[in-house]
């Protein structure tokens, strides 16, 4: 049987060449162009994230970070200083970590068969607890009830190879201590006294997970260093900017190179958090609600 194929002109124009050794084919000629315009394609995808509107910056202690060891870095977000923007990379990391963990919550709820309350019936949010009138703040990825025991906390990660692999050898407490601190953190201001940790592995899709205890002795360590924060007595973790913990922290600009950010009460040297939610002024005892002539903006205790 003989089959025919009706090719194009350029086509068939280029097969009589060849035969004859000449010619060359347009998708070879146009190869750099086309890569050319793929890349754009990406540069892109960047300028749209980068074009994002920039997320207004927390302004409480949150879970997720009162595990990491600099006590400036909890000062600055108790006061709502602006974040340095992450790159489109990293804003693409979060937003993976968002999705993966509806996943995980899919795959306990369809596939295990266990309870879980992502989020507060009565708020419709998610379950949230507080102290010093929302100047810290931790908010669970949901609650969770495994058989017959009683409701823990359910916390969610997705991990890259290697960080996954030290969680499954060495537990939560060891591979991962910001992690821990979160767990315990959620875990002193709900009155819970255990946490499922659990994470997916993003190279493969591996599940582990291990059920954390709460430690009242860790909650008080970090309870001290909350304290530290509101009092005024935070320091630095470094002498140096460029330290590794700093250089990707989300502060650095505003901790390192200076930035100066438009005057707000809430980052004076002299406002302190109230049991409120708010500001008091201890300049002027009172409300600090109004910026005034003795403004001075907030540095942390540098490292000696």
């Amino acid at each position: 049987m003989v089959v025919v194929w009706n090719l194009p002109h350029w086509t068939t124009t280029f097969l009589s060449k060849s035969i004859k050794g000449e010619g060359t084919p347009p998708f070879f000629m146009d190869n750099d162009v086309s890569q050319e315009k793929a890349l754009d394609l990406i540069n892109k995808i960047d300028g749209g994230y980068d074009a994002e509107r920039r997320e207004k910056a927390r302004q409480y202690i949150g879970a997720s970070i009162v595990g990491n060891p600099c006590d400036a870095l909890l000062a600055y977000n108790l006061r709502g200083f602006p974040n340095d923007e992450p790159n489109p990379r990293l804003k693409r990391i979060f937003n993976l970590g968002h999705i993966l963990e509806d996943e995980i919550v899919k795959d306990l709820k369809k596939k295990a068969g266990v309870q879980v309350w992502e989020v507060d019936g009565l708020t419709g949010r998610q379950h949230t607890y507080e102290e010093l009138g929302g100047h810290v703040v931790c908010h669970t990825d949901g609650l969770i009830e495994l058989e017959q025991d009683d409701p823990m906390i359910l916390e969610i990660k997705s991990m890259n190879d290697a960080s996954f692999k030290k969680f499954q050898k060495s537990g939560v407490k060891i591979s991962h201590p910001q992690y821990y601190a979160q767990c315990t953190m959620m875990m002193g201001m709900s009155g819970l006294q255990q946490t499922l940790f659990i994470a997916m592995n993003k190279n493969n899709c591996d599940y582990h997970a291990q059920i954390v205890d709460y430690d009242e002795f860790e909650w008080a360590y970090l309870k001290e260093r909350i304290e530290r924060a509101i009092n005024n007595r935070a320091g630095k973790i470094s002498t140096d900017g460029t330290d590794w913990r700093c250089k990707g922290c989300f502060k650095n600009s505003i901790c390192w190179q200076g930035k100066q950010v438009e005057p707000q009460c809430n980052f004076c040297e002299q406002a302190r958090p109230d049991q409120n939610g708010g500001w008091w002024c201890i300049k002027h005892d009172s409300r600090a609600d109004e910026v005034c002539d003795d403004y001075l903006v907030y540095k942390p205790m540098e490292k000696r």
